[in-house]
């Protein structure tokens, strides 16, 4: 399957807009980010990283825009990859 590219509004929890648009990602953890499983890259825009960002996922992968949906909530439209 294809990587899914979404333009994401801001003030709206990305987890939830994804699945508002008919795509999901997995969210075993239910959505409490412990399980890290949630992952989306930001291709333009800017999410701020989470704590449970910084415990899931490594320096390589924040560097390279990775997030975990379940945690961000962004401030301004972001473009991402799922």
């Amino acid at each position: 399957m294809a990587d899914m590219v979404l333009t994401c509004p801001p003030g709206i929890q990305l987890s939830a807009y994804i699945r508002s648009t008919g795509h999901s990602v997995s969210t075993p953890c239910g959505g409490r980010g412990n399980c890290g499983k949630c992952k989306v890259r930001v291709l333009d825009g800017e999410l701020k990283i989470s704590t449970m960002d910084r415990i899931q996922l490594t320096e390589d992968e924040l560097s390279l825009g990775i997030r975990l949906a379940c945690q961000a909530m962004p401030k301004q439209t972001v473009k991402i990859e799922i």
